[in-house]
């Protein structure tokens, strides 16, 4: 073999290399961006608090409540873990996620009589969304704010699209530590919840969401 045809294979090997390089960040932020969804405001019949990211959540819900796009704010209840419980009963911990969730509505300005509180426990995000439609539904409700991490937002919306049965849900995406565009895999817990996001997305379509509690 020449020296030049030994020299061709190596100079394209380093220009692939230097492409990935310059080319990673862009798709790496692609990834993230991916998951997010937030739609246009309309006026709602509710705003959902989607279980997680307790205080963020609901933050972004009750800035919503007050500027008047909803006038209702549901909470589901989340199911708490045996440990979580007995630091309840012990009364080291003095409230479960959903009081939690709604001392910080109130905190954020939502009055007491504005939040409407699920009694079934619910664990994995599709019993939670399939609760909230049989609310709306009991109540009359044609459309939903649905507040989740940006993150979150396009599980929630897939998941939504195949329980809703039509009624509308609005997608209310709030940035938190993980920052969908802006270097999230520099770190450890927000490249572990893309991850989570991706592999949930998965197992939506192959439906077995269900093992991943």
């Amino acid at each position: 073999m020449t020296r030049r045809a030994i020299w061709i294979p190596l100079i394209a090997l380093l220009a692939l290399a230097g492409l990935a390089v310059v080319a990673h960040r862009p798709l790496l932020r692609a990834t993230g961006q991916a998951l997010v969804v937030d739609d246009p405001r309309e006026r709602a019949d509710a705003i959902v608090v989607v279980a997680g990211s307790t205080p963020s959540r609901e933050a972004a819900a009750a800035g919503l409540f007050r500027e008047g796009w909803a006038p209702w704010v549901l909470v589901s209840r989340q199911f708490v873990p045996s440990r979580t419980q007995r630091l309840i009963d012990m009364g080291v911990r003095r409230l479960d996620f959903q009081g939690e969730s709604v001392a910080a509505l109130e905190k954020y300005g939502v009055p007491r009589h504005a939040i409407i509180t699920l009694d079934q426990p619910v664990e994995i995000t599709e019993t939670e969304l399939r609760a909230v439609v049989a609310a709306a539904r009991d109540r009359g409700w044609q459309r939903v704010i649905l507040v989740t991490s940006a993150l979150h937002a396009r599980r929630v919306q897939l998941i939504w699209r195949r329980e809703s049965g039509g009624l509308e849900g609005r997608l209310a995406a709030v940035g938190d530590e993980c920052p969908a565009g802006d270097a999230w895999w520099r770190r450890r817990r927000c490249s572990e919840a893309v991850l989570h996001e991706y592999l949930g997305l998965l197992a939506l379509y192959l439906h077995i969401s269900s093992l991943m509690r």
